[in-house]
């Protein structure tokens, strides 16, 4: 178990590193398309289109290593008055409901995105993408999230995580 434990932290840590470089594509280029086509009247007509694509497949990438350092928005009003055995019992059965749900999400992904590549269907902009190369993501994305969240289930039922919010 430990062994798979260190590889999903390696396809999240890879995943998250990829989509903290497509980030760094947004904030250099998107200037650079601004300028030339403000000074230049010449704009990239491609950045723009990129860019959409990347706002979608950069949540999905990193969702899971966000997950794994609790990274996500987190209320404790309510749990913050519970003993810390309660506590591990409710984040258990919370990551347990949240890894069916992205389990969910990852289906419903892998379908739409099996029906998007034998459609060969194709996202009707500048690029002429294939659909699936875009919506590839939200699978990927979403399984892993499903595996992080039943990761975090099993480790509260054996007592050894305790959902706490990121500082």
């Amino acid at each position: 178990m430990r062994r798979f434990g260190r590889a999903l932290d390696r396809v999240e840590d890879a995943l998250a590193l990829l989509a903290a470089i497509l980030l760094v594509f947004i904030v250099v280029f998107v200037p650079i398309d601004v300028a030339s086509r403000y000074f230049f009247n010449a704009p990239l007509t491609w950045v723009f289109e990129i860019t959409e694509y990347i706002l979608l497949i950069m949540p999905c990438l990193g969702m899971a290593w966000l997950a794994r350092g609790n990274g996500h928005v987190m209320i404790d009003i309510a749990t913050s008055r519970l003993t810390d055995d309660r506590k591990a019992f409710l984040a258990g059965c919370t990551s347990i409901v949240v890894a069916l749900v992205c389990a969910f999400v990852a289906w419903w992904g892998a379908v739409v995105t099996l029906q998007s590549f034998q459609t060969k269907a194709i996202i009707e902009n500048v690029l002429q993408t294939p659909q699936w190369v875009i919506y590839i993501a939200i699978p990927i994305g979403f399984a892993l999230c499903a595996l992080e969240f039943a990761r975090k289930a099993m480790l509260a039922f054996r007592g050894e995580f305790v959902a706490t919010a990121a500082h």
